[in-house]
């Protein structure tokens, strides 16, 4: 992660409303714990959580996100859990924007959440393929998200290895001495760099 890059979306981004956001919108958040505060600072980012708004039938929006498990929740509840005086980032697919069978895939999107992720239980061991003993996927936010959004792009997620060195004292306790240096995943702040997406605004 580059932290200029992040400063520069913090820096020129603009106010965005509710009615503004569209179904595949990514939304990232400094959640307010502190391990988030040790994500943020492994990955040299502001950003700690991320969600993707998902469209319900009525048109209202909601924010799909993995916490405990996927769910749905409304933008106020997936915001109320953001660190104080802190702003959200909404990013878009570029190959999402101005798509005149975007009614088709908005529907795609719901049944899609229903089918293939709804329930599917939070990853705290933070591993990109990682199943429980019942067979059900484990997610946790942002792979939640990236693998999501792949139904509906033609470029697929980017993965990296995962490094836990800034903070080693704090994750070699968290994973009881077995830290998964190297694993490949993505965290919040890699949709900052992806190429595949651009900054439509922010949400107070």
């Amino acid at each position: 992660m580059k932290p200029f890059f992040i400063l520069l979306i913090i820096v020129f981004s603009f106010s965005l409303k509710a009615f503004e956001l569209q179904s595949g919108d990514i939304i990232l958040i400094s959640f307010n714990c502190y391990e988030c505060r040790v994500i943020e600072s492994e990955t040299n980012s502001p950003f700690s959580h991320s969600g993707v708004v998902v469209k319900n039938e009525k048109g209202e929006l909601m924010v799909a996100q993995s916490l405990t498990t996927v769910r749905l929740s409304s933008l106020q509840d997936f915001l109320k859990n953001k660190t104080p005086k802190s702003s959200a980032s909404v990013l878009r697919a570029y190959e999402l924007e101005n798509r005149i069978d975007f009614i088709e895939i908005e529907k795609s999107m719901r049944e899609k959440f229903e089918v293939y992720f709804r329930g599917l239980p939070f990853d705290s061991n933070y591993f990109w393929n990682n199943f429980d003993d019942k067979g059900r996927e484990l997610l946790y936010c942002s792979e939640f998200v990236a693998k999501f959004l792949d139904h509906f792009l033609t470029t697929p997620s980017i993965v990296f290895p995962l490094t836990y060195q800034k903070n080693y004292d704090y994750w070699f306790k968290y994973f009881n001495g077995q830290i998964p240096e190297g694993e490949i995943g993505n965290s919040p702040a890699s949709f900052s760099t992806d190429p595949r997406f651009h900054l439509v605004g922010t949400l107070n």
